[in-house]
């Protein structure tokens, strides 16, 4: 069976993702620092808008996983593969890194180094995804490839599965809030994979999808009708509706104490996280083009494809960082300061990725495939302008 053609937009679009990823942390002590300061509101928005990375990430990878895998047949050999490059790209590199990280907060913490206390709760953090604030992700994506096999299974044999995940997703999805909330009360919500099922459905849904919906999705002059343009102008409206609405409910809870219903935080949160991506994809394939003329979108799309290196090391950058906090001074150091942790998390976190991914034989062990897909990506053969052979998307 012929294999799908790339997507080099995708890369694009997990740049932008871990742009917000980057600036959600590197605001994080600005929104309790600063909170009398008359920026805040601009920090506050900085903070709650860019809180897309985590749901893209997690929508784009169950779109390349249905994408390449969902028109193949299923095979014993296809799957073992699959498994064993799970286990290599993604379970060493997090435990490589949980143990990095644990053994910092250990040493912050000033706890003894005895491994009879060490230990049990190492494995308890990494059973949870709590070796350091930003693991949960890794955790959460190690979960749903463990039960990719089955969704995919059970979305081929029954069509109407298939049909429906997006409505089979969210109501997983906030089943799991509203039983937690009541009956379960489990610790780290967010640490679990059903919290994710409605973003992990819908980019199942795109990927089974793709090529009959992409002409209703991407923005195309020459494909435009008064249809599509309605579609487009409801999916900014109310994307950008939930997202302000979500900036709100933090302002005004951070800066007036305002409580509001956990529903609504839930209900705000999914609409403007579900509907991110199909924004950043849209934005993604009207610049894609450009990728490999314009400086800067070339450089978006490389720093896409190591993103999943640069998410794991930017917490170290910042933690580095933050002990060297400016004291006194104007306000506009304070700022200057804050914007330095964003630039230099990015900056720092990306050349170390890039560097080492290219230089040494075992970055895989630290990154994941990123090696291999720095590599793939630029030794495609339409940058010498030659026609590329059909390749699936990277995943």
């Amino acid at each position: 069976m012929e294999r799908r053609a790339k997507l080099n937009e995708i890369d694009i679009v997990r740049g932008l993702a871990i742009l917000g990823v980057l600036m959600v942390h590197s605001t994080s002590f600005a929104t309790v620092d600063m909170l009398h300061n008359r920026m805040f509101g601009v920090y506050n928005f900085l903070n709650i808008f860019s809180k897309i990375g985590t749901t893209s990430f997690i929508l784009l990878s169950s779109f390349v996983l249905f994408y390449n895998y969902y028109p193949q047949p299923l095979t014993f050999q296809r799957f073992k593969k699959f498994y064993r490059n799970r286990l290599m790209y993604i379970i060493v590199p997090y435990l490589l890194f949980s143990t990095l990280y644990f053994v910092l907060r250990w040493y912050q913490n000033g706890y003894a180094w005895d491994l009879s206390q060490m230990w049990p709760s190492f494995w308890s953090k990494v059973s949870q995804g709590q070796a350091y604030t930003h693991l949960y992700f890794v955790f959460i994506s190690i979960q749903l490839y463990l039960l990719f096999p089955i969704f995919l299974f059970l979305m081929k044999r029954y069509k109407w599965l298939a049909a429906s995940a997006i409505v089979i997703g969210v109501g997983i999805q906030w089943a799991f809030f509203l039983l937690n909330r009541e009956y379960w009360q489990v610790t780290n919500r967010g640490s679990w994979s059903p919290s994710y099922f409605g973003h992990y459905f819908l980019g199942a849904w795109l990927g089974i999808y793709f090529d009959r919906i992409k002409d209703w999705l991407i923005i195309a002059k020459e494909k435009i009708t008064a249809t599509k343009l309605a579609a487009w102008i409801a999916l900014w409206g109310v994307w950008l509706a939930a997202g302000i609405s979500y900036v709100t409910i933090f302002y005004n809870a951070r800066m007036y104490q305002t409580r509001y219903h956990n529903a609504l935080y839930d209900g705000l949160w999914d609409i403007y996280t579900m509907l991110t991506p199909l924004v950043l994809i849209q934005i993604a394939f009207l610049i894609g083009g450009k990728m490999n003329t314009s400086f800067w979108v070339g450089r978006l799309r490389h720093l896409g494809i190591v993103s999943f290196g640069v998410y794991l090391v930017h917490p170290l950058v910042l933690l580095v960082y933050r002990k060297f906090p400016v004291s006194g001074g104007s306000t506009l150091i304070h700022h200057a300061w804050y914007a330095g942790g964003f630039l230099l998390a990015l900056l720092i976190s990306w050349v170390v990725v890039t560097a080492l991914s290219r230089l040494t034989g075992w970055s895989w062990l630290l990154f994941g495939s990123v090696p291999k897909q720095l590599e793939a990506a630029y030794a495609d053969p339409r940058r010498d302008g030659k026609p590329a052979a059909k390749t699936t998307a990277s995943a």
